[in-house]
C-alpha cells in the first residue's frame, strides 16, 4: 500500500513530462515561423530596423504606369490614382533546423506564395472616413536578389507585398499564412504601426521625444520589479514602458515590443518637493507611463508631462509636439490611472492628487491630439473626502472612469481608530455628486469549499485585514473588480463575490485584462495568477512546478528566449495573447518579448493535480487518469457567413503576372503592384458618394470600360507581347463579400435592431459503454451568459444524439430592440458580450495540435449593439428617373447633360427614391422606412457656389407654418394633412414621397435671372434623415446630396419686364411689316434707285481715280485757256458761248 502510494507522484510526474514533451515535439516539427519586416525599397539592403515614419504616398510610381499601354489600366481616366506606398513588406521564413535561404528555396519550389492580410484599426475619431473595419488580402510576389551568388543559384529569395496605409489608421495588424497545405507554417500576426515620434533628418531617423540609448546594461537591474504597460486598447500605435530606477528612460515600441528603442526623455526634472507636496526622496524614475493613439503621458515624481506625436495620417488638430509639455503645474500628482477604452472620439487619463491635493482627482481628455485636463472634480465645491465627511487621512487609492455612463468609481481609503477601511464611491459627472456604493469589509471572509463567497448578509471573516490596491472594469461583461490581497467581483458595483482561492498573503500590484474573459494578476512578490471571468478558480502560473519544467526544457532546446538569470519587466496582452517582456542577463544583455506559455502550464497542472486509477484488460495493466473535462471534441456548426455580423470589409489583390519564364518579380513589377493596391484602396474611400452607382461595388468604375477587352489582354500575355512583361488580371483586384466562417465564431458580433445570430455547438465523448455514455451526457451542459440581458436575449435548445455519442445545442442570440439610441453608422455602440461555456471546463479542457495545447470549452465574444459600421443611405438616381417618368409621364433633362448629376424639371413633381447599401455584404435594396427631407443650402447655376443656410432659415424654408412670410422652397405633393416630426418637418415614406417645388417670394430660389437663352436652374443641397421617425433600425441614415432643378419660374415683376420687352419688340416688328406692305412699291423703287445711284457714284469715282494721273497736264492747259478766254470776253462786247469755245479747242 505504501509502495503504491509512493509511486503515485512518480507516475504523475512521468505522465506530465510525457505530455509536455509530446507538446514540445509537435512544436519542434512545426519549427518554421514567418518573418515580416518593413523596408523602404526592394531589395532590402540595410540590416537595421526600419520604422514606419513616412505617412504620405509616393508619386514616382505613376511614371511607371505611363508606359503601360495595351493594359486595363487607363491613366487618362478621371478616377486614375496610381501612387505608391512609402514601404514594402518583406516576408521570409526562419526555421530552427534549416538555413533560411535553403528553406526559402524549398518553399518556393513547392509553390509557396505567402498570403498577407493587412487589417486596419479604425481610429478613435474618424475625420475623413466613417467608422469601418477594413482589411486587404495580398499574395506576396517572389523576388530573387542575385547578390554574391553564382549565376544559376538562388541564394537570396524573398517575398514582397506593398505595405498599404489608409487615411485615419495608424494601427495595422499584419497576418501571414501559407497558401498551400504541403508546406504548413502556422499563421502569425505582426503589429506594424505608424511611429509619429520619429523624424527623418540628414543623419537618419531620430527620436523626437528624447535621446536614444544603445547601452542597456547600465539601466537594467536583474532584481527590479515588473510594472504594468498601459495603453488605449487596440488604438495605441506605440507602447511605452518606464520604471527604470534612477533613470528618466522609457522603452518605446511600434511593433508590440517585437523590437524597441530605449529613450532618455527630454524633461526638466527639477522639482524635488515642498510643504504642500511632500516627497520622501527625489528620483529620476518615470513611475507612470500611458500611451494613447496620438499622445504619450508620463509621471516623474509629482510632475506630469505629455507629448503629441506627428500623425498627419490621423488628420489631427495639431501638428504634434516639439517638446514635452507639463500639465497640472500647481497640482501634486500622486499617480496616473489609465482609461482603457475611448468613447465618442476622445481618450481619457485620470490624475490622482497627493499632498495638499489628497482626495482630489482630475480627468484628462485627448481629442484629435489636443490635451485638456479638467479642474479638480468636486461636488458642492467639496472633495470626495470632505463631501462624505471622511477622516483627515482619507485619500483616493485608485479611480476608474466609465465614459459610456460619464461616471467615475473611486477606491477611497481612510484610517479611523487605527483601522483602515475602504469604500467604493461613485462620482456622477453630469451633476457632480458623490455616493458610497459599497463599504468593503475590514477583513477577508473565510474560504469555503466552493472557492467563492457571496458577500451577502452575515459571513464569517478571518483575521487577515483587507489590503486593497486598485480597481478594474470590463465594459463588455460589465464586471467590476476590486483587487489587492483579495479579489472581489461584482456585476452591479453593489453586490460582490469573494474569490477565496487567491491567498491573503499575496498583494496584487497590477491587474491585466484581455477583455476576452482572461485575467492575469501580478503580485508584489512577482507571482503570476490567472482566472477567467465567470469562474471562481484562480490558478498560480509562476512560480510553479509546471513553469520550472517548461523553462528547463526550453533551456535544453537551446532557446534564445529563455535564460538562467532573467527577470520580468512586464506582462501584457497583445493580439489576444499573454506576452511577457523579459530581461535576460547573459553575455548579450538583452530584452526580449516572448509569448507566455499559459496553456502549457495550465494543461500540465491539470494533469499533474488530478488522480489516476489502475485498470487491467486482457491481462495487461494500465493507468487511467481522471479526465475532468466533460467532453472530448467541441465543434461549432451551422455558422452564418461571418461578414454580416463581423462587419469586416475584405479586399483581395494579387501581384501582376510575370510573363518571364522564371516568374520572379522585379522593381518595376512591384511598383505596379503598389500602384494597383493604392488605387484599389482609393476606390474604396471614394465610393462614399451620395449618388448610388448602377452596380453596388467600388471596383465597378475601375474596369467598366475595359471588361470587354479582357480576352485581348490575355492574348497579349500568352504570346509574350504584354508591355513590360506584365499581365494585369482584372479579376485579381476585387472586393470579397462571401467569406466563409471555417466553423469559427467571429471575433466580434454587431447586431442591429432585431437581428439574430444563430449557430450550433456539438459536444462529443468517446465512452464505449452505454452506462458511461449516459453518465457523461448528464455532465455535458452549456450555459450562455449575456452581460446586458435587457438588450440581448438568447435561445438554447438541446438535442441528444445517442448513436453519435454527441450532444447538439442550437444557440440563438437576439437583440431585444430596446436600445434607446439611434446613431450614425458605427457610432456610440453599446458594448456587450456573450459568454458561451461548458460547465466544469474553465481550465480543464484542452485541444492539442501542432502549435500546442489550447483552452476550449469557454468563449467570450464581444457584442456591439447599435447601427453596425458599413451601412449607408444612397440616392437611387437610376430608379428615381424611371419612377419620375412613370409618375409624371415625361422627363425633361438639361440641355447640357451631366451623367453624374441628371436634372429634374421644376414643374414636375419630384419623387426621390433611396437605397440601403451594405458595404460589407454587398446587399443593396430600397429604403422602405420613413424619413424627413430638408433643403439646407443651394445656389443658382453652379454646384461649387452652394451656400449653407442658417438654422433659422432652414426652418423657415422647409416648414409650412414656420412663418407668415411666403418663404417655402417646397411642399409635399398631394392633398391632405401630412404627418410631421416634433420639429414640424414633414415625414416621407417610400410610397408617399412626392415633392412639389415652390420657390416662394422670400425663398432663396425665387426670381433667378436666366443666363442667356437658358432657363433658370438651381442646385439644392438636401439632407435626408430617418432619425426619430423610423423605428425599424438603430441607424440614423443621414444623407446629404445635391439636386439640380431647371426651368424655375420667374417672378411677376421680372415676367412683366420680359413681357414689356417682348411686346415692344413684337409691336416694332409688326409696324415695320405694315409699312412695308402699304408702300412696298415706292419703298422698293426708292431702295433700288438709291442702290443704282450708289453704284454709279462708285463707278464714277473709280473711273476718275484711274484717269486722274494721266490728265493732270491737260486739265492745267484747259484751265489756262479758260482764263484767257474769260479775259477776252470781258474786253469785247459779244459774248462767247461756252459750248462753242469748248468745241473750237483742239482735242
Amino acid at each position: 500500500m505504501e509502495a503504491g502510494t509512493s509511486r503515485r507522484p512518480l507516475l504523475r510526474r512521468a505522465a506530465a513530462w510525457a505530455l509536455l514533451a509530446a507538446a514540445l515535439l509537435a512544436e519542434a516539427r512545426a519549427g518554421c515561423a514567418w518573418r515580416a519586416t518593413l523596408t523602404p525599397g526592394v531589395p532590402a539592403r540595410s540590416a537595421h530596423r526600419h520604422v514606419f515614419a513616412r505617412q504620405h504616398p509616393e508619386a514616382a510610381v505613376a511614371a511607371v504606369f505611363e508606359a503601360l499601354t495595351d493594359t486595363p489600366v487607363d491613366m487618362a481616366a478621371d478616377n486614375a490614382h496610381y501612387f505608391g506606398f512609402p514601404y514594402y513588406l518583406e516576408i521570409g521564413l526562419r526555421c530552427a533546423t534549416q538555413e533560411p535561404e535553403r528553406t526559402a528555396r524549398r518553399a518556393h519550389l513547392l509553390g509557396l506564395q505567402p498570403v498577407v492580410t493587412v487589417a486596419f484599426e479604425e481610429p478613435v475619431h474618424p475625420v475623413r472616413q466613417k467608422p469601418e473595419r477594413l482589411q486587404v488580402e495580398m499574395r506576396a510576389a517572389p523576388y530573387h536578389d542575385p547578390g554574391p551568388c553564382a549565376g544559376g543559384e538562388l541564394c537570396r529569395l524573398r517575398w514582397y507585398t506593398p505595405m498599404p496605409m489608409v487615411n485615419g489608421s495608424a494601427v495595422t495588424d499584419v497576418r501571414v499564412q501559407s497558401n498551400i497545405p504541403g508546406f504548413s507554417v502556422e499563421r502569425q500576426r505582426f503589429s506594424i504601426n505608424v511611429n509619429g515620434y520619429m523624424k527623418e533628418t540628414e543623419k537618419g531617423l531620430q527620436c523626437t521625444i528624447g535621446h536614444q540609448i544603445t547601452e542597456l546594461k547600465k539601466l537594467m537591474d536583474v532584481h527590479s520589479p515588473s510594472r504594468p504597460m498601459w495603453a488605449t486598447v487596440d488604438k495605441a500605435p506605440v507602447l511605452i514602458l518606464g520604471g527604470f530606477s534612477k533613470n528618466k528612460v522609457i522603452l518605446l515600441s511600434d511593433s508590440g515590443f517585437e523590437d524597441f528603442i530605449a529613450v532618455e526623455v527630454d524633461i526638466d526634472s527639477c522639482w524635488i518637493g515642498s510643504l504642500t507636496c511632500p516627497w520622501t526622496e527625489f528620483s529620476s524614475t518615470i513611475f507612470d507611463a500611458i500611451a494613447t493613439e496620438s499622445t504619450l503621458f508620463i509621471r516623474q515624481n509629482q510632475l506630469v508631462y505629455y507629448f503629441t506625436g506627428n500623425y498627419s495620417i490621423l488628420h489631427m488638430a495639431t501638428p504634434g509636439s516639439t517638446l514635452w509639455t507639463r500639465v497640472l503645474n500647481r497640482i501634486c500628482v500622486d499617480k496616473l490611472n489609465p482609461v482603457p477604452f475611448s468613447h465618442n472620439g476622445s481618450e481619457y487619463v485620470i490624475a490622482i492628487g497627493g499632498g495638499q491635493q489628497k482626495g482630489e482627482f482630475f480627468l484628462g481628455t485627448v481629442r484629435d491630439g489636443v490635451v485638456y485636463f479638467s479642474d479638480s472634480i468636486r461636488a458642492e465645491k467639496k472633495t470626495v473626502c470632505e463631501y462624505l465627511a471622511f477622516s483627515a487621512s482619507c485619500k483616493i487609492e485608485w479611480a476608474v472612469y466609465i465614459p459610456e455612463e460619464n461616471k467615475t468609481l473611486l477606491l477611497v481609503e481612510q484610517e479611523k481608530d487605527n483601522t483602515t477601511s475602504y469604500h467604493i464611491v461613485a462620482c456622477e459627472h453630469e451633476n457632480p455628486h458623490f455616493s458610497i456604493m459599497y463599504n468593503i469589509p475590514h477583513f477577508r471572509p473565510k474560504a469555503t469549499e466552493k472557492s467563492f463567497v457571496m458577500l451577502i448578509g452575515f459571513k464569517e471573516y478571518s483575521d487577515i485585514p483587507m489590503v486593497l490596491r486598485g480597481l478594474s472594469y470590463n465594459p463588455f461583461s460589465t464586471i467590476f473588480y476590486i483587487w489587492g490581497n483579495a479579489i472581489l467581483q461584482s456585476y452591479d458595483t453593489i453586490n460582490y463575490i469573494f474569490l477565496s482561492n487567491f491567498p491573503g498573503e499575496s498583494v496584487i500590484k497590477y491587474f491585466i485584462q484581455s477583455y476576452r474573459g482572461e485575467i492575469v494578476c501580478v503580485t508584489e512578490a512577482e507571482e503570476v495568477w490567472f482566472f477567467r471571468e465567470g469562474s471562481s478558480t484562480v490558478q498560480q502560473l509562476y512560480p510553479s512546478r509546471a513553469w520550472s519544467m517548461y523553462a528547463k526544457i526550453q533551456l535544453l532546446k537551446g532557446s534564445e528566449d529563455y535564460g538562467v538569470n532573467e527577470t520580468s519587466l512586464s506582462f501584457f496582452y497583445n493580439q489576444g495573447e499573454l506576452q511577457q517582456l523579459v530581461y535576460i542577463r547573459d553575455r548579450n544583455e538583452r530584452i526580449i518579448k516572448r509569448k507566455f506559455p499559459l496553456t502549457y502550464i495550465l494543461s500540465h497542472h491539470c494533469l499533474y493535480s488530478h488522480r489516476y486509477s489502475p485498470s487491467s484488460s486482457l491481462g495487461l495493466r494500465f493507468i487511467g487518469f481522471t479526465n475532468l473535462c466533460p467532453f472530448t471534441i467541441l465543434k461549432f456548426r451551422d455558422l452564418p457567413k461571418p461578414q454580416r455580423f463581423s462587419r469586416v470589409e475584405h479586399y483581395r489583390a494579387e501581384p501582376p503576372v510575370i510573363t518571364d519564364q522564371t516568374g520572379f518579380h522585379n522593381n518595376r513589377s512591384l511598383a505596379v503592384y503598389q500602384g494597383l493596391v493604392f488605387h484599389l484602396l482609393w476606390l474604396h474611400s471614394d465610393y462614399n458618394r451620395p449618388y448610388a452607382d448602377p452596380v453596388h461595388d467600388p471596383t465597378w468604375r475601375w474596369w467598366k470600360n475595359r471588361k470587354q477587352d479582357a480576352d485581348y489582354y490575355l492574348y497579349l500575355a500568352s504570346t509574350g507581347s504584354s508591355p513590360g512583361g506584365l499581365y494585369i488580371n482584372m479579376e485579381h483586384y476585387v472586393k470579397i463579400y462571401d467569406l466563409h466562417s471555417n466553423n469559427k465564431l467571429p471575433e466580434q458580433i454587431y447586431l442591429d435592431k432585431g437581428d439574430e445570430y444563430n449557430f450550433s455547438v456539438s459536444l462529443s465523448i468517446r465512452s464505449t459503454t452505454e452506462r458511461m455514455r449516459e453518465k457523461n451526457f448528464n455532465h455535458m451542459k452549456i450555459t450562455v451568459v449575456l452581460s446586458h440581458p435587457s438588450n440581448l436575449d438568447f435561445f438554447l435548445q438541446r438535442q441528444d444524439l445517442v448513436n453519435r455519442a454527441s450532444v447538439l445545442y442550437k444557440v440563438s442570440i437576439r437583440d431585444t430592440a430596446r436600445y434607446p439610441q439611434q446613431e450614425l453608422s458605427g457610432k456610440n455602440l453599446l458594448k456587450s458580450s456573450m459568454v458561451l461555456k461548458v460547465v466544469n471546463s474553465a481550465i480543464n479542457c484542452y485541444e492539442y495540435s501542432e502549435s500546442g495545447p489550447a483552452l476550449q470549452g469557454y468563449r467570450m465574444v464581444p457584442v456591439y449593439i447599435g447601427c453596425p459600421p458599413g451601412k449607408r443611405l444612397a440616392f437611387d438616381i437610376t430608379n428615381t428617373i424611371q419612377h419620375n417618368i412613370n409618375m409624371n409621364k415625361r422627363y425633361f433633362n438639361c440641355l447640357s447633360q451631366n451623367p453624374e448629376m441628371p436634372c429634374f424639371f421644376f414643374e414636375d413633381v419630384f419623387y426621390p427614391l433611396f437605397l440601403i447599401q451594405d458595404m460589407v455584404t454587398g446587399d443593396s435594396g430600397s429604403f422602405l422606412g420613413r424619413y424627413t427631407l430638408k433643403v439646407i443650402g443651394g445656389a443658382p447655376d453652379s454646384e461649387a457656389a452652394i451656400v449653407r443656410y442658417k438654422p433659422e432659415d432652414i426652418w423657415k424654408y422647409n416648414i409650412d407654418n414656420a412663418s407668415t412670410e411666403s418663404s417655402l422652397i417646397w411642399q409635399k405633393a398631394g392633398r391632405g394633412v401630412s404627418e410631421t416630426n416634433p420639429q414640424g418637418y414633414p415625414i416621407h415614406s417610400n410610397t408617399n414621397n412626392g415633392i412639389k417645388w415652390l420657390c416662394q417670394r422670400d425663398s432663396p430660389c425665387h426670381d433667378i435671372a436666366p443666363k442667356g437663352l437658358m432657363t433658370p436652374n438651381y442646385f439644392f443641397l438636401v439632407v435626408v434623415s430617418n432619425r426619430d421617425v423610423d423605428t425599424s433600425t438603430y441607424c440614423d441614415y443621414n444623407l446629404e446630396f445635391v439636386i439640380h432643378v431647371h426651368g424655375l419660374q420667374l417672378s411677376s415683376t421680372r415676367r412683366l419686364y420680359f413681357m414689356k420687352i417682348t411686346m415692344s419688340t413684337l409691336l416694332g416688328l409688326i409696324t415695320l411689316y405694315f409699312l412695308y406692305c402699304r408702300a412696298a412699291r415706292k419703298i422698293m423703287t426708292s431702295f433700288f434707285n438709291m442702290v443704282r445711284k450708289l453704284e454709279e457714284a462708285s463707278a464714277l469715282s473709280m473711273g476718275s481715280i484711274s484717269t486722274s494721273t494721266s490728265s493732270i497736264a491737260s486739265r492745267l492747259e484747259h484751265s489756262e485757256y479758260l482764263l484767257s478766254a474769260s479775259s477776252a470776253h470781258s474786253s469785247s462786247s459779244e459774248p462767247a458761248h461756252p459750248r462753242q469755245t469748248n468745241a473750237s479747242r483742239p482735242g
